[in-house]
């Protein structure tokens, strides 16, 4: 028990309630592949609210840099990290199929797979890498026959890191 010592006798203080605080934690995107490829996935989404912080004590927030494309055709474009806050996380987006490895990377949502036409197209990646609910994306899509476009989709942000800080006073009233 916190206890505080007025006019000689012990008194008995309340901890500091906790803080409730509304979130979104968005994480970096990922790149697409290269030569009829796949387009990189978003960065997982995830907001609520009343989430409990304590008073007095420092919070840190990352925020994901997103995945670059890719420049080869035999590598799927780069995934973006994840972003994090408390104990809340999501998840960087899926890189998108290249040419000559056409399946899209499982993320926050996933990267799409490729075009190709022989033997097969690349398969989707998987989205909600963190198996929330509710989810914080989805899959990409499976790649098809037809398209011929030899550009890699884009990459996601920059990086940034923010430390936050929650205090409270407290006053007794007598």
């Amino acid at each position: 028990m916190i206890a505080n010592i007025i006019a000689g006798a012990l008194a008995p203080t309340t901890p500091p309630p906790p803080l409730l605080v509304d979130y979104l934690v968005v994480a970096g995107g990922a790149g697409g592949g290269r030569v009829k490829a796949g387009g990189g996935g978003a960065g997982g989404y995830r907001t609520n609210t009343a989430l409990s912080l304590s008073t007095g004590v420092s919070y840190t927030a990352t925020v994901g840099s997103g995945g670059a494309g890719s420049t080869s055709t035999s590598n799927q474009g780069a995934s973006g990290n994840n972003s994090v806050f408390s104990t809340i996380t999501s998840a960087g987006g899926g890189g998108g199929g290249s040419q000559l490895n056409r399946d899209g990377v499982n993320g926050g949502s996933g990267g799409g797979g490729s075009y190709n036409s022989t033997p097969t197209a690349g398969t989707a990646g998987s989205g909600n890498a963190g198996s929330y609910s509710p989810v914080e994306g989805y899959a990409g899509f499976a790649g098809e026959g037809g398209g011929l476009a030899n550009r890699g989709g884009g990459g996601g942000g920059t990086a940034i890191e923010l430390s936050l800080s929650f205090l409270a006073t407290i006053s007794m009233v007598r």
